[in-house]
């Protein structure tokens, strides 16, 4: 057997421009906007608490108003992303990986093949299970942290999901096992046998 590393036509690979990406819930932009106004509310009420406490406006009146002016313009922006990332972020399903794409001003698209997944795993927090919404999160290494997080999901679309993962991971597992027999039974048949040797015990007088 001959080693081949033959040269690829980049013309001929698939795009994944073209691919159709699904879409998330549309539950899950009001989850963001609630998640996100729950922070700026905590962050105003911190604000306040320094007002409050402190004589920052008498002898840091620019501190105060900047600080007030970053707080408006980060709680507008956050908004505006969410909406905007929940326009561009999306997963597609494919017979032996799964993509997902995310981001606004830092775009990445990441693909999972199906035999390098160890386990899934579907999380809900408390403003996602208002919605019935869940979190796919796939892992590939050994590690506490998901290599792919795909938030927004339906009860019924994670778990058909996951289901789906799961079965080709094993499917993976079973052809990789089989592939591995067969590459160990052909070493044995290609391994040089030794060639007994013959014996003539007829002896001539």
């Amino acid at each position: 057997m001959f080693f081949e590393n033959q040269e690829i036509d980049l013309a001929n690979l698939p795009n994944i421009v073209e691919t159709t990406f699904q879409k998330l819930s549309k539950n899950y932009v009001s989850v963001r906007y609630i998640g996100n106004s729950i922070f700026f509310l905590l962050l105003l009420g911190g604000l306040f608490s320094v007002y409050i406490e402190t004589s920052i406006i008498e002898d840091y009146p620019t501190l105060w108003y900047g600080l007030l002016a970053f707080w408006c313009f980060w709680m507008i922006t956050s908004f505006l992303l969410v909406k905007l990332g929940y326009d561009i972020r999306g997963y597609v399903l494919r017979e032996k990986d799964i993509i997902h794409r995310k981001g606004v001003l830092f775009k990445s698209t990441t693909t999972i093949p199906f035999n390098r997944v160890q386990h899934c795993e579907i999380s809900q927090g408390p403003i996602q299970r208002m919605f019935n919404l869940h979190t796919l999160e796939i892992f590939t290494a050994g590690g506490g942290k998901s290599d792919l997080a795909i938030p927004g999901l339906e009860g019924d679309t994670a778990q058909q999901i996951k289901e789906f993962i799961v079965k080709k991971t094993a499917i993976s597992e079973e052809e990789a096992g089989q592939e591995e027999n067969s590459t160990d039974l052909a070493a044995i048949k290609d391994e040089e046998l030794p060639i007994p040797k013959l014996y003539n015990d007829s002896n001539e007088y």
